[in-house]
């Protein structure tokens, strides 16, 4: 009966995500590691009246490393680009009596959860960084006229100064997360938002969404000397049996690990626990995410990641604009469990 016992209270344990006294190590749920489906989005406008209507569009697309196939929605002309790391399709036509106009992209992805360890041995230091990656990714940056990434302003530059307790850049930045995790709160916006808060505004708010949060985090690195940027992209969340996509952003920090150097950081996350947070969300980006833009550092690059359809029509038209952004065929391939040992070491079981 007593080992009866211990067996079950191993079992209890493991399904709890807290084997961290027995075995050294912490096990989380089983979760997707492994998802393919099918990702669309962009724009429909609807036309009542007869007249001119000219439209400009750029919609980036899927990262390279996950798109599977890609169709383009709608018969009209358009153009490849490339932008940063980013690539566009971009839209720029007149059209005359019209009725309907469908623009955007349709896409295949199989979608594998990334993670490196928490033991930031490998990591660069921050005297280290290549300079010239450091001018572009250490700066103030905005959008129009508001200056959102604030890097110098004397508030943000006091917390990261005692932030930065080595010079490391995997260590300081995991602290400036921990911080943000503590002194924040995510929420989300029921009306839409002109533009995102700056980050002194989400300092002062203590509250945020993934946009807020995310920007309050990269101009807190980069004021720490750690190159930081913004990543707009998609996230798949599960709900009532089904699937849905949400538009989302995440950072990413140069460490010198992970992907050509950048580890990502999800900022929005509601577990409530720091350690979880850490775990779940500091150089990991999980299946359901999915990156279609990633900022090179300048105002262009920044506005470029909020801009939308641009569309100008004659006074006789009216016009009905709806983004539209869908998922569909959800297979998940691979379950796993996230372990996470006392020395940093991380991986999926």
């Amino acid at each position: 009966m007593r080992n009866y016992i211990l067996f079950l209270s191993i079992i209890i344990l493991i399904f709890s995500g807290c084997l961290d006294n027995l075995f050294g190590e912490v096990i989380y749920e089983k979760t997707p590691t492994t998802i393919e489906y099918k990702i669309s989005y962009g724009y429909i406008i609807n036309v009542s009246g007869n007249g001119k209507i000219n439209i400009t569009y750029t919609c980036p697309l899927p990262d390279a490393h996950k798109l599977q196939n890609l169709s383009i929605v709608g018969n009209y002309p358009y153009r490849k680009a490339k932008y940063g790391e980013n690539e566009m399709i971009v839209w720029s036509f007149e059209k005359e009596n019209v009725k309907s106009i469908k623009l955007g992209i349709s896409a295949e992805i199989i979608s594998n959860a990334f993670l490196v360890s928490l033991n930031g041995s490998n990591a660069c230091d921050i005297e280290d960084i290549n300079q010239h990656l450091k001018k572009i990714y250490c700066r103030d940056e905005g959008i129009e006229n508001k200056t959102l990434i604030q890097v110098t302003n004397g508030e943000i530059k006091t917390i990261a100064d005692k932030l930065r307790t080595s010079n490391n850049t995997f260590d300081v930045g995991k602290n400036i997360f921990v911080w943000l995790k503590t002194h924040t709160t995510y929420v989300y916006h029921q009306e839409e938002q002109k533009a995102p808060q700056s980050a002194i505004e989400t300092l002062k708010l203590k509250a945020g969404d993934c946009d807020d949060l995310s920007i309050l985090y990269i101009s807190l690195c980069r004021s720490a000397g750690i190159p930081a940027r913004l990543v707009k992209g998609y996230l798949i969340v599960e709900e009532d049996n089904d699937y849905k996509v949400i538009p989302h952003a995440w950072a990413e920090i140069y460490t010198g690990m992970g992907e050509n150097g950048w580890i990502p950081v999800e900022c929005a996350g509601i577990s409530g626990n720091i350690d979880t947070e850490v775990h779940q969300n500091f150089g990991v980006e999980d299946a359901f995410h999915l990156k279609v833009y990633v900022d090179n550092g300048t105002n262009e690059s920044l506005n470029l990641s909020f801009e939308e359809l641009k569309v100008w029509y004659e006074k006789s038209l009216h016009l009905d604009i709806k983004p539209f952004l869908e998922v569909s065929d959800v297979h998940v391939k691979n379950y796993k469990n996230l372990v996470v040992k006392k020395n940093g070491e991380r991986f999926y079981r």
